[in-house]
């Protein structure tokens, strides 16, 4: 089963799209940490605490102080990413886990230490292939998600929606 690690722009996406459900069921060993969790509102906290005690979703507690250490080295050594970041970057590190991130600074830094690194458009794919989501509903959510969040790359949601309408995975 693979491990993933989630940053909270995709936990965040997949609330808002109402996917939460669905991506809690696909085959992964799914994680993200406390940090994550204080980044986000009111009623995502609830969804994802709700998930959390479902077993269906794991939220690291960061109590050592050897784990705030490295990601406090990692934020020193890396302008620009949050703590929380870090935190994700960090656990991955510790968990060999792939990290689900759309923060940029994040995905490279990662990928650069060796970790492999996935978007939500990856978990679209994953949706489609574990049957947890058809073609019409994933054509109908990446397209709302274009809409919430125009930084994501639209040359791959073009791709990836043209096949999905001749009901093709990628």
């Amino acid at each position: 089963m693979k491990v993933v690690i989630n940053d909270a722009n995709i936990l965040i996406d997949l609330v808002k799209l109402d996917l939460i459900d669905q991506f809690i069921e696909l085959n992964f060993e799914i994680h993200t940490t406390d940090f994550v969790l204080a980044e986000l509102n009111d009623d995502q906290h609830e969804i994802i605490t709700k998930i959390s005690n479902s077993l269906s979703l794991n939220i690291i507690s960061t109590n050592e102080t050897s784990d705030l250490e490295s990601m406090f080295i990692l934020q020193n050594n890396n302008q620009g990413l949050s703590i929380e970041d870090c935190s994700v970057w960090h656990y991955g590190n510790k968990l060999s886990a792939t990290i689900l991130t759309g923060d940029r600074k994040l995905a490279n830094c990662a990928r650069n230490s060796g970790l492999e690194v996935r978007g939500i458009i990856y978990i679209f794919d994953q949706l489609l292939k574990q049957g947890k989501l058809d073609f019409q509903q994933a054509i109908i959510k990446i397209n709302t998600l274009y809409q919430i969040n125009q930084r994501l790359p639209k040359k791959e949601i073009d791709k990836r929606v043209a096949l999905w309408k001749m009901n093709k995975i990628v």
